[in-house]
């Protein structure tokens, strides 16, 4: 009985050493895959938090802007209305570039360069935007011309003038270029009333998170 006690002992110590084993290799296993999930959990995140591009939305002009009265970079504010709920109530900055008032054998012009946007839970990101439609008012005959056609002669290069400190990383997409929209009249006075419709889309994602 004594001899088969010190191989009694022997086998159970051997067998908590083999369990003891194993049981630490699943840990250093699972431990890859958990990152992963996480990785891909925010991958996700991330691609919740971005509205895509080629959505339009419409915004409504916060105040007058005309040629006979408004000068070189000046600012313009829009509201966003409905549309995407995250985009909903958003504030739009932009400003005004080479505006030319209406004379004699000249054509009232002026550009639209919309620099940035803050969304309703205070992100704030530059904006990379196409002008879709919008409406003038020729000062001379009063009345609305909505053929993107007529009042829509193109677009320019135009120069970023928002505040890039408030951006993620102060980065702004594109550098500090920005499109122009060339804006003109058929009459008159380029003229756009506050309470306008303008309706935008975006040429890349816009990334929402706070």
């Amino acid at each position: 009985m004594k001899k088969l006690m010190p191989l009694l002992l022997s086998a159970v110590l051997l067998s908590n050493a083999v369990a003891c084993q194993k049981s630490n290799e699943p840990i250093g296993k699972t431990s890859a895959p958990a990152n992963q999930s996480n990785a891909s959990s925010g991958k996700l995140k991330n691609q919740a938090a971005a509205i895509p591009a080629g959505t339009s939305f419409d915004t409504i002009l916060q105040q007058d802007l005309s040629t006979g009265k408004n000068r070189n970079n000046e600012r313009f504010t829009l509201r966003v209305k409905g549309g995407d709920k995250t985009l909903k109530d958003a504030v739009i900055q932009g400003h005004l570039e080479d505006v030319v008032k209406a004379a004699k054998g000249k054509k009232a012009s002026l550009h639209l360069v919309f620099d940035d946007i803050k969304l309703a839970n205070g992100a704030a990101a530059p904006l990379d935007v196409t002008l879709v439609n919008t409406q003038v008012e020729t000062k001379t005959k009063g009345k609305f011309v909505q053929n993107a056609g007529i009042i829509l002669a193109g677009a320019v290069a135009g120069k970023f003038v928002g505040d890039k400190a408030k951006f993620k990383h102060g980065t702004l997409a594109g550098g500090a270029a920005a499109t122009a929209y060339v804006l003109s009249s058929p009459g008159g006075e380029v003229v756009l009333k506050k309470g306008t419709n303008v309706k935008l889309k975006l040429k890349k994602p816009l990334d929402t998170s706070p």
